[in-house]
C-alpha cells in the first residue's frame, strides 16, 4: 500500500453493517428492462406489446460492437415498450414485462468442457451474446474491452510515436469499488467452478502469461484462490492482499498503482496501456458462465444495506427489478429512510422514485438513516484548505474545479482535468465547507458531453 498514499481510510462505522450472508429474494412481479444499460447504442426490440416471453429469451437485438442483445429476465407478458426513467434520471426506451409467476426458461443451458479448444473470436462472440458489460464509471459492452493482444483498444502517443503495449498481467480483483459493497469479496470467499472457466477464457483472449489475484486483508479467507495458486505448476499465478478500507483502492487506476506500481495515463488511458487486463471476480464469473454454459445474464449479485432496511447482505436479483419490489422482498423498511442510493454510499446516486429498475451496472442498494448521511445544503464557498487536493487519487485540484463548474465555466474545468475525475467522492468526504463537489463534476461532464 506504500505505492498508493492518496484517498481516505474509512472508519468501520462508515462501512455499514451489511454482512456476507446471501439473502433469498422472490421474483419480481414486473421487470423494467432498458434497451441500453451501457455506453453505446440501444438494442432493437424483437418483441411487441402483448407477446408472451420466457426467461432467457431474446427480446432485443444488439448485433453491433457498441450494442448488446437484451433478454427477458422473467417469464410473462410484454405489456409495453415505452420510455422509462433510469437510475441516472435519464429517460430511456425500455421493455416492460409482467411476470406470470412460473419463471419458465427458454431452454436448458449446455456446457462446453474444453474451453482451450475455442478460438478467441468464438469466446468473444459468446460473451457478446450473453450481454455482458464492464463494471465501473463508464460501463461499455465487455467485448469492446476484450480484444486480441494484436489489436489493442487504446494507444499512447509520445512525441508523435505510437506506443502499443501488450498484455503481460491478468489482474483479478476481489475488492469492490467501495468498502461498503460486498459482492466481489463474497464471491472470493466461496467456491465457484465458473471462476476457473472465466480465467481460462480471459487468458486465451488477452494472451497474459501472469495472473495476479488481489484480495482484501480485512475480508474472509479465499480458499479457492489459494488453491489455484498452489495448483499452478508453472508458478505464473499469484495472490496479494491490500487494505480494502483505503478508499478508492478498489477502482482500477489506484489499484494498479497499489499492486503493480503502474500508472494509467488519464483522462483517456486504459489499463491495457500499461500492459494489464483488470477485471473483478463478479465479471470473471459472468464470463465463465457465458462461455461454459452459454446462457445470457439475467440476474445480478448486489449488496443491500443501510440502517433503514430490514435486511442487509448480498442479494441475487433479476435484472430489471424495480427498487420498490426489491425493498418489499427484503421485508420493507425498518424506518423511513433519509436517502435511497443505487450504487455505494460514496459513489452512488440518490433515487427519488421506487419504480426505477436495477440494471446490470448497479452494484448495490442502500437505504440510509438520517444519521448515516451528510447533507450539503447551505454549503459555503471554497476556503482553500487543500484537503481535497491531499486526498484526490488522480492529483486534481477539486476545489478549483468546483468553482469553475458552479459558475458554468465548463470548458475551463475541462482544461483543468475535469474528465480525469473518477468521481470517487473523497473530496466530498473531507470538504469542511460541505461543497457537493462530485455533483458539480457530474453536472459539468453531462453538459459538455451533451453540448
Amino acid at each position: 500500500m506504500g505505492l498508493f498514499s492518496k484517498g481516505i481510510k474509512l472508519p468501520k462505522k462508515r462501512l455499514g453493517t451489511a454482512t456476507f450472508d446471501l439473502i433469498e429474494t422472490v421474483l419480481p412481479k414486473r421487470a423494467v428492462l432498458p434497451l441500453k444499460q451501457y455506453i453505446g447504442e440501444p438494442a432493437q426490440p424483437t418483441v411487441k406489446a402483448g407477446d408472451k416471453v420466457k426467461t432467457g429469451q431474446l427480446i432485443a437485438n444488439g448485433d453491433r460492437d457498441n450494442a448488446l442483445p437484451l433478454y427477458a429476465t422473467i417469464s410473462g407478458k410484454v405489456v409495453a415498450i415505452t420510455e422509462h426513467l433510469d437510475h441516472k434520471g435519464t429517460t430511456v426506451p425500455a421493455i416492460i414485462i409482467e411476470a406470470d409467476g412460473t419463471d419458465t426458461w427458454i431452454k436448458s443451458p449446455t456446457e462446453e468442457e474444453n474451453l482451450s479448444s475455442l478460438a478467441p473470436l468464438e469466446i468473444l462472440e459468446r460473451i457478446h451474446k450473453a450481454g455482458l458489460i464492464t463494471k465501473g464509471l463508464l460501463p461499455v459492452p465487455l467485448v469492446r474491452d476484450l480484444v486480441p493482444v494484436d489489436q489493442p483498444k487504446t494507444h499512447l502517443y509520445l512525441t508523435g510515436t505510437r506506443v502499443v503495449k501488450k498484455i503481460d498481467t491478468l489482474l483479478i480483483t476481489a475488492l469492490d469499488p467501495e468498502p461498503s459493497l460486498r459482492a466481489n469479496r463474497y464471491l472470493a470467499s466461496i467456491h465457484n467452478e465458473e471462476l476457473s472457466y472465466g480465467i481460462t477464457a480471459l487468458k486465451l483472449i488477452t494472451g497474459a502469461e501472469r495472473t495476479l489475484f488481489v484480495v482484501d486483508k480485512n475480508s474472509p479467507p479465499c480458499p479457492q484462490l489459494h488453491d489455484m495458486v498452489a495448483a499452478d505448476e508453472e508458478e505464473t499465478t499469484g495472490i496479494t492482499s491490500i487494505d480494502g478500507r483505503r478508499f478508492p483502492v478498489g477502482l482500477s487506476v489506484p489499484l494498479l498503482k497499489a499492486t503493480l506500481g503502474r500508472e494509467v495515463p488519464i483522462p483517456y488511458g486504459h489499463p491495457r496501456d500499461v500492459g494489464v487486463a483488470i477485471y473483478d471476480i463478479d465479471t470473471v464469473v459472468s464470463i465463465g458462465t457465458s462461455v461454459h454454459r452459454k446462457i445470457p445474464q439475467v440476474d445480478s449479485l448486489i449488496t443491500v444495506g443501510g440502517g433503514a432496511l430490514s435486511k442487509e447482505g448480498i442479494a441475487r436479483i433479476r435484472i430489471g427489478t424495480p427498487i420498490g419490489e426489491l425493498i418489499e422482498s427484503l421485508g420493507g423498511f425498518r424506518e423511513n429512510p433519509a436517502k435511497i442510493i443505487l450504487g455505494g454510499p460514496m459513489m452512488g446516486m440518490a433515487q427519488y422514485d421506487l419504480a426505477i429498475p436495477i440494471t446490470k451496472d448497479i452494484p448495490g442498494l442502500f437505504a440510509l438513516r438520517r444519521d448515516e448521511i451528510q447533507l450539503t445544503e447551505g454549503y459555503r464557498e471554497c476556503i482553500n484548505c487543500g484537503l481535497c487536493v491531499k486526498v484526490c487519487p488522480v492529483n486534481l485540484v477539486p476545489g478549483m474545479l468546483s468553482m469553475y463548474c458552479a459558475r458554468d465555466r465548463f470548458e475551463m474545468a475541462e482544461q483543468q482535468g475535469l474528465f480525469s475525475c473518477i468521481e470517487c467522492g473523497c473530496c466530498d468526504y473531507v470538504c469542511p465547507a460541505r461543497r457537493p463537489l462530485v455533483h458539480f463534476f457530474r453536472h459539468a461532464k453531462n453538459q459538455l458531453l451533451e453540448g
